[in-house]
């Protein structure tokens, strides 16, 4: 591969030189035309024949150059500008030819000569927004107070353009014809000549500033040549000094060539951005594997250690980057061509492979904590149930104790209404457990319950005692829609304490829940005597109201159940 790149090389190289030789050949044609025009012996087809072709050879120079340039101008606006500016140049050259080959009128031969000064300002005002576009990205937009710039390269315009209203660029003399032949130069003429020389000097110098480059390189202090020749030039045209009519009498093509050899070597050496240094930047390269190939992927430009690449692989990478041998191969579209190169991703895919393995070890350790949560989660939910199981068969624990001697009883009784009273009996008690086991349920979900609650179990509760002969009735008022779940839990065990102590004797019983200056309370009333030893050591705020025929309890709820 480095024997076909120094191939190309020397190829280049010699395409380059062909170029220089090919523009030095036309423009000596150009000057020849010119001192053959120039001969008063010359004929007159002759004389026209040639300015015609320095006309085509010098506006086809610049246009040429113009399309050059905006193939190789990386810099979007700069790009621009200098296309504008090659425009320029070639329409200046165009306008002088009308002038003297094609005009006869006098009046519109100097409107013609005024108008030179348009791009005899803008070119100077194009290659200073040139210079504020460089260093910066491609697709970098100058602000627009930048373009103020413009205003006073047009007021300058416009003031040659009317020089004949006021004379403030050429003065010519009082009582004669406004001629070429026959003028002077006034003030506004020096603020043109002021204007591009200043416009020049800030390009000049705004490239060097923002140059990256060293500025030891030779290369970089070219464009001063061309520059100063300008000025050089300008001052002693200006001056009317006879050598500078001599060596250039044609002003518009000099500067237009002045400027052109100006910018062109801004572009050859550095100091405004291109894409014709790939040999160099390649050259310089260490440790890149890049190069630049044609559509067809024949490679026109390459690193020093650039790898060859099979071109199936090279099409394989168009539309994503393919690995290769620890490498990530890339392929970028370009203008004419692709840009190919290769990232070493050695460390990456260690990264990945480590990654990986962590990835494994936790996804183990991700199930072995599953695992681990779903027996726990097992092991709570067994807690829980073990929690509430207990729980239950502390609070009603007594009762099932009454069922199992109950049951005994009723085995060896052989009475069909003794029989009957157990069963009834029995059906009180497992009443009271099931909705006892409910309040314990709806308690340990949530602290707050309807009082609804109270009024059903109560019910249950009294159909019960109905089997067993006992009638009564029941209200439940607390004026709350939700009431303490302890405060529901604690009347219903007290109702039902005072239900078994009288179950015996009772024949009616009446309950009521309601409120007492804001505390809860119930009050049960049984139509016997009954001995309440037991119910006061159960609950020994309880209050006794006995008569003979009747016993009322009283008991504040206020704490809820124990």
């Amino acid at each position: 591969m480095k024997s076909l790149l120094q191939n190309k090389k020397t190829i280049q190289r010699q395409k380059r030189l062909y170029s220089i030789y090919t523009v030095a050949a036309l423009i000596a044609i150009a000057v020849t035309c010119r001192f053959i025009s120039r001969d008063p012996n010359t004929p007159l087809f002759l004389n026209k024949t040639c300015n015609l072709i320095r006309t085509l050879i010098y506006s086809g120079l610049f246009a040429t150059w113009g399309v050059s340039v905006y193939r190789r101008v990386v810099q979007v606006q700069a790009r621009k500008f200098l296309v504008i500016l090659a425009a320029l140049m070639a329409v200046w050259v165009i306008l002088r030819a009308f002038k003297f080959y094609f005009i006869t009128d006098v009046t519109a031969e100097r409107y013609l000569w005024y108008t030179y000064y348009f791009p005899m300002l803008f070119i100077p005002t194009l290659t200073l927004f040139v210079a504020l576009s460089i260093g910066k990205n491609e697709g970098y937009r100058l602000p627009n107070y930048a373009f103020l710039l413009l205003v006073p390269a047009t007021i300058l315009a416009i003031l040659a353009l009317t020089n004949d209203l006021h004379q403030c660029v050429f003065r010519f003399p009082e009582n004669a014809a406004f001629s070429e032949n026959d003028y002077s130069y006034a003030w506004g003429y020096i603020l043109v000549v002021i204007w591009g020389v200043s416009c020049g000097l800030a390009s000049l110098v705004l490239m060097f500033v923002k140059s990256r480059l060293p500025k030891n390189r030779p290369a970089l202090w070219i464009p001063i040549i061309p520059f100063a020749v300008v000025i050089v030039y300008v001052i002693l045209y200006a001056l009317r000094v006879p050598f500078a009519f001599s060596i250039g009498w044609d002003l518009a093509v000099f500067e237009c060539l002045s400027f052109t050899v100006f910018l062109e070597s801004c572009i050859m050496s550095g100091l405004i951005q291109s894409n014709i240094r790939y040999e160099d930047m390649f050259r310089a390269s260490q440790g890149l594997s890049a190069q630049i190939t044609d559509k067809a992927y024949n490679v026109r430009y390459a690193a020093e250690n650039a790898e060859a690449i099979d071109r199936a692989t090279l099409e394989k990478a168009e539309t994503a980057p393919v690995i290769i041998d620890n490498k990530l191969l890339h392929n970028m579209p370009i203008r004419g061509g692709r840009a190919i190169w290769t990232d070493d991703i050695t460390e990456l895919l260690e990264v990945k492979e480590s990654l990986e393995l962590t990835q494994e070890e936790l996804k183990d350790r991700n199930d072995f904590l599953q695992y681990s949560y779903k027996r726990e989660e097992e092991n709570k939910i067994v807690e829980e149930q073990n929690r509430l199981y207990d729980l239950l068969q502390s609070k009603t624990q007594k009762q099932i104790d009454s069922i199992n001697r109950l049951v005994n009883e009723y085995k060896h009784t052989a009475s069909d209404e003794e029989k009957h009273r157990i069963l009834s009996e029995i059906v009180v008690l497992g009443c009271f457990i099931k909705r006892r086991k409910d309040f314990v349920l709806l308690t340990d979900y949530t602290p707050m319950l309807p009082d609804a609650k109270l009024t059903n179990a109560f019910a249950e509760s009294f159909r019960a005692l109905g089997l067993y002969g006992v009638k009564g009735t029941f209200s439940v008022k607390t004026n709350k829609e939700y009431v303490s779940g302890d405060v529901l839990t604690k009347a219903y065990d007290y109702f039902e304490d005072v239900i078994e102590t009288a179950l015996d004797k009772a024949k009616y019983i009446t309950a009521r829940v309601y409120e007492v200056r804001g505390m809860p309370r119930i009050s049960i009333a049984v139509d016997c005597k009954i001995d309440t030893k037991n119910l006061v050591a159960i609950y020994p705020e309880m209050q006794l109201d006995e008569s003979e025929e009747e016993t009322e309890f009283y008991l504040p709820l206020l704490g809820g159940a124990k």
